[in-house]
């Protein structure tokens, strides 16, 4: 049995295309029209909240700090949103029990209680802008902004714009102004912050299921295996040098040295909290023999595993940092 396809007349194919690209557009402007609608509401409530005086805050901590190479700050939580801006050079943070690398113009946000500390590179200093700061606004703005949705934390990565906020904020804390006028402006600013943070979210909330993302992932769940580059790149479907290369760019350092000092830091957690042995410690993160961990852990440290060990024996980490004054922001 034949059977015989008839041909579509071009008339109709170009008809059909036409109608597909109006509701294309059509559907596009339904939804820039409930985006306009869903940011007038947004402005409304804004105005309301700030004419009724409905929005709590508190600032804790803004400004710009400096950190030399290799500063760590242990583990520690707190009941205020944390904000940081890496201004220059580049840092990890870990997060919980994850490790999120950041670079220049990365910003991170920690919400309250979750636990978190903070490792400067080991070959540079870094420079980020920060606020800390308790919020209670209502509830019809939390469920406007993508910033007040439950999280434990956001990177976004490229957001620069987000710094100048933050600078405006930490100076206008330091210096103060009208008795009146101040609290109003520094409530604007962070509801401009709010808004700021709100966008790049749900922009950034595309972008997380990369390549890079998932490496990053393997590499935290299975720090304590043999990973090499080149198995990394087999698993990922790219060459060693495009993974070295793309590694760089996204996180600021390579691979290896992710790596290491990602199993670094997990020793260092042992160390500090537990009592396992340096040999238990060792297989435990990723290292083939004590020896090697040793001269590792000396190379990032400054000090051998017992020596860190009994340096943090009994006592709580202490921030030490440099702020720099406005002056020198300037110049």
């Amino acid at each position: 049995m034949v059977i015989l396809h008839r041909k579509v007349p071009k008339s109709i194919q170009k008809d059909k295309r036409h109608t597909d690209k109006w509701k294309k557009e059509k559907e596009n402007m339904s939804i820039i029209d409930e985006k306009r609608s869903q940011m007038e509401k947004i402005e409304e409530r804004i105005a309301q909240m700030l004419m009724e005086h409905s929005l709590e805050l508190e600032i804790r901590n803004a400004g710009v700090f400096r950190y030399l190479k290799s500063y760590r700050f242990e583990r520690h939580n707190h009941r205020e949103t944390e904000i940081v801006y890496i201004k220059s050079g580049h840092c990890i943070m870990g997060v919980g029990e994850e490790f999120v690398p950041l670079k220049e113009r990365d910003c991170i946000i920690l919400y309250k209680g979750v636990p978190h500390w903070f490792l400067v590179d080991r070959e540079e200093g870094c420079q980020i802008a920060q606020l800390e700061f308790y919020v209670n606004v209502p509830q019809e703005l939390k469920d406007c902004l993508a910033v007040f949705r439950p999280a434990r934390y956001h990177k976004l990565p490229d957001s620069e714009g987000i710094k100048d906020v933050i600078e405006g904020i930490g100076r206008l804390h330091r210096v103060g102004g009208d008795e009146e006028l101040q609290p109003t402006a520094m409530k604007m600013l962070f509801l401009l912050l709010f808004l700021e943070l709100s966008i790049r979210i749900e922009k950034n909330g595309k972008r997380q299921s990369g390549k890079m993302e998932k490496m990053l992932s393997y590499i935290n769940e299975n720090y304590e295996y043999d990973i090499s580059i080149e198995g990394l790149a087999e698993k990922f479907g790219v060459s060693s040098r495009y993974l070295r290369k793309c590694f760089k760019e996204e996180t600021g350092i390579s691979c290896s040295q992710y790596i290491a000092s990602l199993r670094i830091e997990k020793a260092k957690e042992m160390l500090w909290t537990g009592s396992e042995t340096v040999t238990e410690i060792a297989a435990r993160t990723g290292f083939n023999s004590s020896q090697y961990f040793c001269r590792v852990f000396q190379q990032y440290t400054g000090m051998t595993p017992l020596e860190y060990r009994n340096m943090w024996k009994g006592t709580r980490a202490e921030e030490r940092c440099t702020m720099i004054e406005e002056k020198e922001e300037e110049s």
